[in-house]
């Protein structure tokens, strides 16, 4: 995640399904609208829909840019 206190997707994807504070101000609405509850307390993914949305983000991952050495250093 942004702050690195997670080391894998499916702990992210762990934390916005089980973890979410829904009464914080800072909470986006959209991610209350994407409940799949009844009053947005909890996503309620499967454990397939996690898998599906894992595999997902993994397609967009582009191995080439991020190994391209032009790109390894912002001061070069």
């Amino acid at each position: 995640m942004h702050d690195g206190r997670f080391a894998t997707l499916e702990e992210v994807l762990d934390h916005y399904n089980d973890h979410l504070k829904y009464n914080s101000p800072n909470l986006d609405p959209l991610i209350i609208e994407a409940t799949n509850e009844v009053g947005g307390k909890t996503l309620l993914l499967t454990e397939e829909e996690k898998r599906k949305i894992i595999a997902f983000l993994h397609t967009l991952t582009d191995d080439d840019f991020i190994n391209d050495k032009r790109f390894s250093d912002p001061h070069n």
